[in-house]
């Protein structure tokens, strides 16, 4: 067993501990792995409770607002999004009920 003792801090190489397995190297995932993975997670997603999902672009034609707000919107916690396929992805029936509540537009300015 190596202990090194460099300011005052003690190395053990993990291999060599008794009574404790050796660490697992993770194997990478290869594109096909990580597509099969996506593909079951977007379908377990659109299975539940979250209704049809659409991309990010159709959500923010349907709000009247542009892509970099719905992403305001998400970072808000005002909306749901889930990422699948280099794309991010928001619940419509979501989307809906958030476009039926009715909102100010525009910067709000302080009566002076």
């Amino acid at each position: 067993m190596e202990v090194s003792n460099n300011r005052q801090t003690a190395h053990i190489e993990e291999a060599e501990l008794p009574g404790m397995p050796a660490p697992v190297a993770k194997r990478r995932l290869s594109r096909k792995e990580k597509f099969k993975l996506e593909l079951e997670e977007y379908r377990r997603v659109m299975q539940g409770e979250t209704g049809p999902l659409i991309v990010r672009t159709v959500a923010a034609e349907l709000l009247g607002v542009s892509r970099q707000r719905v992403d305001q919107l998400v970072d808000l916690g005002r909306l749901s999004a889930w990422q699948f396929f280099d794309a991010r992805y928001l619940s419509l029936p979501e989307l809906i009920s958030f476009s039926q509540v009715a909102r100010p537009t525009g910067l709000r300015r302080s009566a002076a």
